[in-house]
């Protein structure tokens, strides 16, 4: 039995979040699988999710089900609900839509960004040096996918950011497991910082290249984890 007893922060969240008990049920397991604390090829004990939400198995299923349609779960008869694998070619697939907008936002914000979404993602940095200090890693997280959707929000490229959103939610997975390497927190920091400096001295140019040095990154990360963790992904 795989316990959930590390899910607690996500149970809870999604109780707050209302809606029905497999709504609930629904999201408290997939932050459980993007953020890690379920990995690629866990089981799912119904029996625990039953018993945590005080739910019948037909509304267990029911989010687990919802899941398996998003790619998360692999539900096998006789075998169970697993959680799934991450597949390499969707990753490399959604890195590169990933690379091709954000560059071209960041030139963007680089030249026209008004004065105080400047300032705001300046605090953001500042903060991001905070979080990394008291190790944080959980509002590092959290302060890294805000930056980048900052970008969007302070251009008012709202279209944008509806096709980068769903992008980077099927990139959280990786992301997350990717966080924790030593270093990595710290690499990201001053990645970040000099694609603000970049923008911050409007040089349209230089903000582009930081950023394709930051995706790349993270991109080269990958294939290493991968080395080391064949277990969690594959073709």
């Amino acid at each position: 039995m795989h316990s959930v007893g590390g899910f607690g922060g996500g149970t809870t969240a999604a109780r707050r979040a209302g809606g029905s008990k497999v709504d609930q049920a629904y999201l408290a397991l997939k932050r459980a699988i993007v953020s890690g604390a379920l990995a690629p090829d866990a089981p799912i004990d119904k029996n625990e999710w039953c018993a945590i939400f005080e739910v019948s198995r037909l509304s267990i299923t029911t989010a687990i089900n919802r899941l398996a349609f998003e790619g998360l779960v692999v539900v096998e008869p006789q075998r169970g609900s697993y959680v799934a694998k991450i597949h390499l070619e969707d990753v490399r697939q959604w890195m590169l839509m990933r690379r091709a907008l954000e560059i071209e936002v960041v030139g963007v914000c680089a030249a026209d960004m008004p004065d105080d979404a400047i300032a705001a993602l300046g605090q953001n940095v500042a903060y991001q040096m905070a979080a990394i200090t008291s190790g944080d890693l959980q509002g590092f997280h959290e302060l890294d996918t805000r930056f980048h959707r900052q970008m969007t929000e302070g251009l008012r490229l709202g279209r944008v950011g509806e096709v980068l959103d769903p992008i980077r939610t099927h990139l959280e997975r990786v992301r997350r497991t990717l966080l924790p390497e030593p270093g990595r927190p710290e690499g990201t920091f001053r990645e970040h910082e000099a694609i603000f400096r970049a923008i911050a001295a409007h040089q349209p140019d230089q903000a582009k290249n930081e950023m394709a040095n930051h995706l790349d990154r993270v991109s080269r990360e990958l294939q290493s984890f991968v080395v080391k963790h064949p277990g969690f992904f594959e073709d």
